[in-house]
C-alpha cells in the first residue's frame, strides 16, 4: 500500500516531510482565524484533533503559537515577529530613519517603531545610541502584548472601544485589571504618551507615543524611547515629551505620504 509520503514523492514533493507540511498547515490555520478552538482548527486544516494538538504543543514551545487564557489558540510572538519583518512596509519604516536619528541624538537612548500584529506590539524598526555601552537593544521582531508596556498601550489607546474590550478578554485580564487598564488608556489618550518600567524587559524604562493621524497600517503604530531605568528615569523621559510627540507626528506624516 502506498504511503502519503511515497505519493507525495511521486508528485514531486520531498519524501519524509509530512510532519513539516502538517505543521505549516497548522500555522496557516492559525492565521486565518484568531483565536481558534482546537477542534475548529483541526477541522479547518483536515487533521485529526490529537495530531493537531501535538503540533500545536511544539509550536507553543517554540513561541510560534500560544494558548490564550480565554480559550483557543493564536499566533505567537515568534511568528508575529517574522510577519512584521517580512511585511511590505519594512522599507517605509526604514525611510523614517532621519526622524528617529534626531531623537536618538537628543536623548542618547534607543528609539524604536512598533506596529500592531493581532494582539501584539512588534518592533519593526529601531536605532540605538552609540553614546553608551549599556543600552536597550533594538531587536526587530521583538514582540509584547498590547495590554502591557508603553509601546503596546500607546497603540491600544487609539483603538476602538470594542476592539480594546476583545483584546483584554483574550488576554485574560480580570475585571479589576481591565478597569485599571481602561483608566490608564484614558490617561494616555489625554496626555498623548505612555510610560512603563520593566513591563516587558526588566530594568528598562520606556516612554511611547501613538503615531497620529496616519492612514492604513501606520494608524496602529507607536514610537518608543527606552533605556536603562537607572539612567533613563521617568523624570528624564518626561523632559522629552515635546520632542517625542513632534517626532511621532512627523513619522506619521512621513509614512502616510510614502504609502500614498
Amino acid at each position: 500500500m502506498e504511503s502519503q509520503d511515497d505519493a507525495g514523492a511521486e508528485r514531486g514533493k520531498t519524501s519524509g516531510a509530512e510532519t513539516a507540511r502538517r505543521t505549516l498547515r497548522v500555522l496557516e490555520g492559525l492565521t486565518h482565524h484568531q483565536p481558534i478552538k482546537l477542534q475548529e482548527l483541526a477541522d479547518s486544516i483536515g487533521l485529526n484533533k490529537s495530531i493537531t494538538y501535538r503540533l500545536l504543543r511544539v509550536l507553543q514551545e517554540e513561541d510560534y503559537a500560544e494558548r490564550i487564557p480565554a480559550g483557543g489558540y493564536r499566533i505567537g510572538r515568534a511568528f508575529a515577529g517574522l510577519a512584521a519583518i517580512a511585511a511590505p512596509h519594512t522599507q517605509l519604516y526604514a525611510a523614517a530613519r532621519p526622524i528617529l536619528r534626531n531623537l536618538v541624538e537628543s536623548t542618547a537612548e534607543t528609539v524604536t517603531l512598533h506596529r500592531r500584529v493581532g494582539d501584539l506590539s512588534v518592533l519593526v524598526f529601531g536605532l540605538e545610541s552609540e553614546q553608551h555601552t549599556l543600552r536597550q537593544v533594538a531587536q526587530v521582531g521583538d514582540a509584547g502584548p498590547l495590554v502591557r508596556g508603553c509601546g503596546g498601550n500607546a497603540i491600544l489607546s487609539r483603538l476602538p472601544e470594542n476592539d480594546i474590550d476583545v483584546i483584554m478578554i483574550r488576554a485574560g485580564l480580570t475585571s479589576t485589571e481591565a478597569d485599571r487598564l481602561r483608566d490608564r488608556l484614558a490617561t494616555i489618550a489625554d496626555l498623548g504618551y505612555a510610560l512603563s518600567c520593566g513591563a516587558n524587559h526588566v530594568g528598562v524604562q520606556g516612554i511611547a507615543a501613538p503615531i497620529p493621524f496616519a492612514r492604513g497600517e501606520t494608524s496602529a503604530m507607536s514610537l518608543v524611547i527606552s533605556g536603562p531605568e537607572q539612567r533613563w528615569t521617568e523624570d528624564r523621559a518626561l523632559e522629552f515629551v515635546p520632542s517625542l510627540l513632534e517626532a511621532a507626528a512627523a513619522v506619521g506624516r512621513h509614512l502616510d505620504a510614502l504609502e500614498h
